[in-house]
């Protein structure tokens, strides 16, 4: 996670990861896109990195990478949609009648989320 920026909440999320399954996030080195990044991983018997399951990659042809759905528990990244009654703006209608409909589906089984956002 190179260019994390301490003391946000995606720096905590990841401190909170790293800390509950054992890991380290690598945070030093530039971000060169995702191209490099796989050929890094693909280089070493022991990075990772989170990838979606709707995310469209191509892999490279001369790599043995391989996507590894994980289970029991999922990790998730918290994301709140808020609603103001006094906000009424058709948009916001439509936006919310967009995430419904297009969201992945639920995983089956369980979810880990950090702890500021299972209060």
């Amino acid at each position: 996670m190179p260019g994390i920026v301490p003391g946000t909440e995606w720096a905590t999320f990841y401190d909170e990861l790293a800390a509950a399954f054992g890991l380290t996030v690598e945070v030093t080195g530039p971000d060169f896109g995702i191209e490099p990044l796989l050929d890094t991983i693909a280089d070493s018997a022991g990075l990772v990195t989170f990838v979606g399951e709707l995310t469209r990659l191509v892999w490279p042809a001369d790599v043995d990478l391989r996507r590894i759905p994980l289970r029991d528990p999922v990790p998730v990244y918290p994301h709140a949609l808020v609603c103001r009654a006094d906000n009424t703006h058709p948009t916001l209608a439509a936006l919310r009648e967009h995430l419904t409909r297009t969201r992945p589906h639920r995983p089956d089984g369980a979810v880990w989320a950090p702890a500021w956002a299972r209060r």
